[in-house]
């Protein structure tokens, strides 16, 4: 029994030598002894605690004889088949982050899963303003009536919205990552994958951590759980955090410090499972963010050139806000200096609730109920960061609720033939209010550049958006029905046929309503033409319903055949498809119609064959895959110049885009106690049609052009080249002590920032460096685990997204600079 932890061997010791704990606890032992005991505790599960589980994913073993340890690696499980497998007998390309990874590299939040995962891209400006991609497709930013091309899931509930996926990912017992359309077996169509994140459940155990953090910029963080049984049959979960941290971009109007941190959460749970077939977990979960986390800094000023009035080395941002009073010049990404005479905020209150049954029949088969209610809530202040008074407050504030509800019936493990069929609904209700507090400097700000409204600007005889504010209200309602199913058919005992579908129909309303421009000078009593531009920028609109219904197809074929006892190769055919959606913004409805507003569906077809290969006796884990990607109406979204100086959100279809690419992702373990982890991709992402692509603020400034033919062109916020190295090594023990220390390293490409493709979008190639080492001690049933860590080791300033802002500016987004600290753990 040398292979126990304390915990176990006290408690197989209740089991041995106190005959009244049989009867006390019949659950907990049929628990334990129908999994099997063989040869002392072997953990199958992916969870790298090496704890006692009552979800039957361990194995008990009993041995009196001492081996020596086998140095290899421990198999993965995952559920990307709505079963229980090993990772490497699903014929599908999946990254799996564990618990002991995520802690390692210190990854917390989504946008960090970029430097641990192969193809996939992670843009945030705020959680409004966030969209995950995978291989390239799903840049989708701030688009209230559209769903995302790569779908992110919650313990098996889909999240309506991306930025529902931004907060602190907290008690994780796994995160996988599948590439490729994944609409067969998962709730909602996904045309670029998914990533699927699972929380530790309540154990009959306990199971009870509490971790402290400090570090640069009075960075800290406390989080913990707490897990046992509460009765015979029923177990609880808590667990919370709370992250603070000043932020790094100072203002030299007031001397804030902007980019500032403060998140907390707290996720309750029970499991109730009377016997060995039935389980229910119920799971809720609170998350709050109130700090000014994605303050932007000034990335380019547009163009400069000669312009045939205003003379030689003209630039709009410049001349505009320099006859407001601007004189700051110092307030770019290197300086990390603003200069803002408004506040910068964001709120963001989210949660939910789901309850998860599974039954497991006579015959084997198994039958799960997923019920589920989600909110996101979010209320931004901008500005439009300088002294001058022009934009006071502007922002998108939405109000977001979910609904969801999935059956699912799955056979028993079968050597012939495996299935798994179900009905899913999903109905989101969406409102968004878009708002703009104009200040005394607007038009100024706004408008100098206008020939015909320039003298009377500089004589400030212009009332167009002065003290004006304007209100803009939207919804969205989907209702999504679905069945889905999907076979395996095992020909042979190393060949495998699979074969699913899914068919979704859908009905979506919206509406879109501005109201008429209020406060300023009354409109009546301007000049003609300052009553029709203020009418033209911020005129009364009413888009009337908008209604869209779809039916959609989702599909796949599967070949794999098992090439050796450790090497599987695989080709898959998948087909995916996801509803058309509403621009909830006013655009260019006014003149171009209320149609405009909609979005036609996207569909994409995936074509790639496969190797995963476990080599030297499982000490090599080598998984490689070629991809090829056709997307048709690929739903984009970006930003176009107005003549306001301000931009204006677009929605559209890019026409043809095609994927296409090499993936690796190798885990080796060449010697005991060390791991190292190497990922990668080629991904190279085009528009094979996109003739009517919004232009650039340089064409649009100096030439007048609306639109450009970006066709042949790369997909914006796609690095062609990215890798990841991460290793982490646990030294022999030391009086007590096991030390440990772990590095990693995370490069990507250059890409284009803004879907204009300007090249002063473009966010440079850039590579990270982390670093950590520690050490773990045992005491009884309890653990310490004290260690000092470093996060962007050489301070690289880098740019994780780039926006058009105003006047042919672009706004760029920062990554944090380098961070010192340290984490003491307490487990018990």
């Amino acid at each position: 029994m040398s292979d126990l932890n304390s915990k176990q061997r006290i408690y197989l010791n209740k089991i041995q030598n106190e005959p009244e704990f049989w009867k006390l606890n019949k659950l907990r032992l049929s628990i334990l002894f129908s999994i099997g005991i063989l040869n002392g505790f072997s953990v199958v599960y992916a969870d790298d605690t090496q704890k006692l589980s009552n979800t039957q994913k361990i194995k008990l073993t009993q041995s009196s004889v001492k081996q020596d340890p086998v140095i290899q690696l421990d198999p993965v499980v995952v559920t990307a088949r709505r079963r229980e497998e090993k990772a490497q007998d699903v014929p599908t390309p999946i990254s799996i982050l564990s618990p002991k990874t995520l802690e390692t590299q210190r990854i917390s939040r989504v946008e960090e899963l970029q430097q641990a995962l192969p193809s996939i891209n992670v843009a945030l400006q705020n959680p409004r303003q966030s969209s995950i991609a995978i291989r390239g497709l799903g840049n989708n930013l701030a688009s209230d009536g559209l769903e995302a091309s790569a779908g992110v899931y919650l313990d098996n509930v889909y999240l309506g919205r991306p930025g529902m996926a931004v907060f602190d990912m907290l008690d994780i017992a796994q995160l996988e990552l599948l590439r490729g359309p994944q609409g067969t077996l998962f709730g909602k169509n996904t045309t670029a994958g998914l990533l699927n994140i699972s929380s530790k459940a309540p154990t009959f155990y306990s199971d009870n951590t509490l971790e402290i953090s400090a570090g640069e910029r009075n960075y800290f963080q406390t989080k913990g759980s707490f897990s046992h049984a509460l009765s015979n049959t029923v177990a609880g979960r808590l667990s919370f955090y709370k992250t603070i941290q000043d932020g790094f971009i100072y203002n030299v109007y007031n001397g804030d410090k902007l980019n500032n941190t403060d998140r907390q959460g707290l996720r309750g749970q029970l499991l109730w499972q009377p016997d060995d077939s039935i389980s229910v977990r119920w799971i809720a979960d609170y998350n709050k963010q109130d700090d000014s986390q994605g303050t932007p800094l000034i990335y380019s000023k547009g163009p400069i050139f000669n312009h045939p009035i205003y003379g030689a080395n003209y630039n709009r941002y410049t001349d505009n806000t320099r006859q407001a009073g601007v004189s700051f010049e110092d307030d770019n990404i290197y300086s990390k200096k603003t200069a803002s005479d408004a506040s910068k905020r964001m709120f963001v209150e989210q949660g939910g609730s789901s309850v998860e049954a599974n039954w497991t029949l006579d015959n084997g088969n198994k039958l799960t109920s997923i019920s589920a209610y989600r909110i996101w809530n979010f209320t931004p202040t901008n500005s439009d960061n300088t002294v001058a008074d022009a934009t006071r407050n502007i922002g998108v504030a939405v109000r977001d609720k979910q609904y969801s509800q999935e059956f699912r019936l799955s056979s028993e493990k079968n050597a012939n033939f495996d299935w798994v069929t179900g009905l899913y609904y999903f109905q989101q209700n969406i409102k968004n209010h878009a708002y703009t507090y104009y200040g005394a400097d607007a038009d100024t700000v706004m408008l100098y550049h206008n020939s015909a409204l320039r003298e009377d600007i500089s004589n400030h005889a212009t009332h167009i958006l002065n003290d004006r504010s304007s209100h803009t209200y939207g919804y969205a309602d989907t209702k999504s029905y679905a069945a889905f199913g999907q076979g395996t058919w095992h020909v042979t005992p190393k060949l495998d046929l699979t074969a699913g579908a899914r068919l979704t129909y859908e009905d979506k309303a919206a509406r879109i309503v501005r109201l008429a421009p209020i406060g300023g000078v009354e409109i009546s009593t301007l000049p003609l033409v300052q009553q029709n531009s203020v009418r033209a920028q911020l005129g009364a609109y009413d888009s009337a319903k908008l209604k869209i219904s779809d039916t959609g197809y989702a599909g796949i074929l599967t070949a794999s055949y098992q090439l050796q006892p450790e090497s599987l190769l695989y080709a898959i055919y998948s087909h995916g498809e996801k509803s058309g959606g509403f621009n909830l913004a006013v655009g260019s409805a006014p003149s171009a119609g209320a149609e405009s507003l909609k979005v036609k569906p996207e569909r994409a077809d995936n074509y790639e064959i496969g190797l995963k290969q476990n080599l030297f006796d499982n000490r090599l884990q080598l998984n490689s895959n070629l991809f090829w990607v056709n997307v048709t109406d690929y739903q984009t979204t970006g930003t176009q110049l107005l003549d306001n100086g301000t931009y204006t959100t677009i929605l559209g279809n890019a026409g043809k885009v095609q994927s296409r690419g090499i993936e690796i992702d190798a885990t080796a373990q060449p010697i005991k106690g060390l791991t190292l982890n190497f990922n990668g991709s080629l991904n190279d992402t085009r528009y094979q049609s996109y003739k009517n692509a919004p232009v650039s603020a340089f064409a649009s400034i100096v030439t007048a052009a609306n639109s450009q033919d970006l066709t042949g062109q790369r997909v914006y916020g796609v690095p062609k080249w990215s890798a990841n190295f991460n290793f982490r090594y646990d030294l022999a023990d030391y009086q007590g002590w096991q030390p440990y220390v772990s590095g990693s390293y995370a490069w990507r490409d250059w890409s284009y920032g803004n879907l204009d493709n300007s090249k002063e979008s473009i966010i440079k190639s850039y590579g990270l460096i982390n670093a950590s080492f520690g050490g773990r001690h045992q005491i009884a049933d309890h653990a310490v685990d004290v260690s000092l860590w470093i996060k962007n080791l050489t301070d690289k300033t880098y740019v994780t997204n780039v926006e058009g802002f105003m006047l042919g500016s672009y706004n760029a987004y920062l990554g944090q600079p380098r961070t010192i600290g340290a984490s003491l753990k307490l487990q018990f």
